[in-house]
């Protein structure tokens, strides 16, 4: 092919791109980047909180089990002497470890009714365990509370079914020795063991079994035998680290093009600036160029840190480059388009600002509502699949979809700004 060809496919505009005019143009972004220290803060602020979350959250590899507006369970005892609240302390499993809070009434509240409920901070929930009179005897009994969130039930569910299957394994070890005393067979007497979460369902299912068929005497039709079997699903884990991950990303792209391009362009018109480059040898394409070598240039180097300081390894795979590629462009497009509708400063940062709060709030209407296809035409919808599931290691087929989709988008966005560039934008 030759240097005519050559210049025709990278210049739609008509003018040959000389490099040593776009090298100049990308020197004066530089520059000018460089003077704006309110940018220069905020992608360092972005890189500490990266940093900040890698080494104070070391086992985020476990994602949270919390969910809504719950972000603490509190275990409430009165009596640490009591063997099963030994029992439950004893038994708490890791991935709850760091959400749960031992309370004790006698220490921390040593005034507190038996039946006197406690106001536990928002966005905290309780399991209580309480030594209370018995109506008939007057001796003590244990009485358990669930306190959760109002309107919020789901979110203790976690905690609950801890809390059951140990309270079941403790009690069904305590019956278990009492009938070896008394030279009984627990395995003839008692049920199994709790080992999973669904061991409820499974012992109510085989108690309705039973009854119903000492009550019809076998003369009935009995009911079918079920298993109850539980798994984790690979590849749908939720990391809470990598999801916090995920949004620096994401928004160290729409820093850099979506809202500090727009901004530094409009800047320019406004001072003379970019008309001064337009009636200077170079063409409004060399221009353009060197911003769109730039702006993603720079978000994309920002991007690489932030995710390679969660995980290093994720550098090492294409699909996470190529999704950064069609993220850089698709947001650079956004960016152009906004720069080259807004005619101040003050309107492009205003606008950006719009866009990305009114993107954000249809995805959420749209997903509270169970809207499927509108979403589709954002790459903000798509952005978080891919950038997650490179961020996990937890890429499936669907994501090379949604991959697909996104930069048929930025293509589209891409184009579209490279219209109206060529239109109005320069003037």
């Amino acid at each position: 092919m030759s240097l005519a060809k050559v210049s025709e496919v990278f210049d739609p505009i008509g003018v040959g791109m000389r490099f040593r005019i776009v090298k100049t143009l990308l020197y004066k972004e530089a520059l000018r980047h460089a003077t704006n220290r309110g940018g220069l803060v905020l992608a360092a602020l972005l890189i500490t909180a990266s940093l900040l979350l890698a080494v104070l959250n070391p086992g985020g590899e476990r994602s949270s089990p919390l969910i809504g507006g719950l972000n603490r369970c509190y275990l409430v005892y009165d009596d640490e002497t009591n063997p099963w609240v030994q029992h439950m302390l004893t038994h708490v499993p890791p991935n709850l470890e760091g959400n749960l809070e031992r309370y004790n009434l006698r220490v921390n509240r040593p005034d507190a009714l038996p039946d006197k409920p406690i106001n536990y901070p928002t966005g905290t929930a309780a399991i209580e365990i309480r030594t209370v009179p018995n109506p008939v005897t007057g001796g003590p009994q244990q009485r358990v509370y669930v306190r959760y969130p109002a309107g919020d039930r789901s979110a203790l569910g976690v905690f609950e079914n801890w809390f059951w299957r140990e309270t079941r394994n403790y009690f069904q070890t305590r019956a278990s020795d009492e009938l070896k005393k008394l030279q009984l067979d627990p395995e003839r007497y008692l049920p199994a063991s709790a080992s999973d979460d669904l061991w409820s369902q499974r012992q109510a299912y085989e108690d309705l079994r039973n009854r119903f068929l000492e009550v019809t005497q076998g003369k009935g039709e009995p009911l079918p035998i079920l298993e109850f079997k539980e798994s984790a699903q690979k590849g749908s884990t939720l990391d809470l680290r990598a999801a916090i991950a995920t949004a620096l990303v994401m928004f160290s792209l729409c820093f850099t093009c979506i809202y500090l391009m727009p901004s530094l362009t409009c800047e320019e018109r406004e001072r003379g600036l970019l008309l001064a480059q337009a009636l200077s040898p170079a063409s409004p394409f060399e221009i353009l160029m060197a911003k769109f070598l730039f702006y993603p240039g720079f978000g994309i180097l920002l991007a690489t840190l932030l995710a390679g300081i969660h995980n290093p390894n994720v550098l090492s795979k294409l699909f996470f480059w190529l999704a950064l590629g069609a993220l850089a462009v698709g947001t650079l497009g956004i960016g152009m388009t906004i720069a080259c509708l807004a005619r101040t400063q003050r309107a492009a940062s205003l606008a950006a600002l719009c866009y990305m709060l009114t993107i954000a709030l249809v995805l959420l209407i749209c997903q509270q509502n169970n809207l499927t296809k509108l979403p589709l035409l954002a790459i903000e919808y798509h952005a978080p699949h891919i950038l997650h599931a490179s961020l996990t290691d937890q890429l499936r087929s669907e994501h090379w979809l949604h991959l697909g989709a996104c930069t048929a988008l930025s293509l589209a966005w891409g184009y579209l700004a490279v219209t109206l560039f060529r239109t109005r934008g320069w003037q």
